[in-house]
């Protein structure tokens, strides 16, 4: 290194300073940005919303990835809220699942969801009718819901 650069600076050893012709100004180091784009409640419920509506109509995960063109780790990101959905996946999601957009991203749940054995009783619900082969059979499970349903409402409280 030539003198004359060399030169131009003056270390305080005992005080740990540089003098010189030339300083570098330190940025000033704050608290930590907030990252504005990481996943919010309302995508961790978007994400719990295409789960319920994949395991109602009785698809697996691998099936929904495939449809939707994404890998299975990127949808199970999505499904547990890991990660945000973009809009174009969103619409593909909701056609692969054949439901509309707004019933994934609605704030319409009325009531929760108990849990009952491990999953929530609408879950156990929707595997155990998924099952019924028999159409005939599957309108008799309806009607008899809406019947207990209609029931319930007009009972008083």
């Amino acid at each position: 290194m030539p003198d004359d650069v060399s030169s131009a600076f003056q270390v305080d050893i005992d005080m740990g300073e540089v003098s010189g012709a030339t300083t570098l100004a330190r940025p000033a180091v704050g608290p930590r940005a907030v990252n504005k784009r990481a996943p919010t409640h309302a995508d961790a419920a978007v994400g719990r919303r295409i789960r319920d509506y994949r395991v109602a109509v009785g698809m697996a995960l691998a099936e929904l990835s495939s449809r939707v063109g994404v890998s299975q780790p990127q949808l199970y990101r999505y499904e547990s809220g890991l990660t945000r959905v973009a809009a174009s996946r969103l619409i593909a999601i909701s056609e692969a699942l054949g439901v509309s957009v707004e019933a994934l991203t609605s704030r319409g749940d009325a009531s929760p969801q108990r849990k009952v054995g491990g999953g929530t009783e609408v879950d156990l619900l929707l595997r155990a009718f998924n099952r019924i082969g028999q159409p005939e059979r599957r309108s008799a499970l309806i009607a008899l819901a809406r019947s207990m349903a209609d029931t319930d409402a007009s009972s008083p409280a």
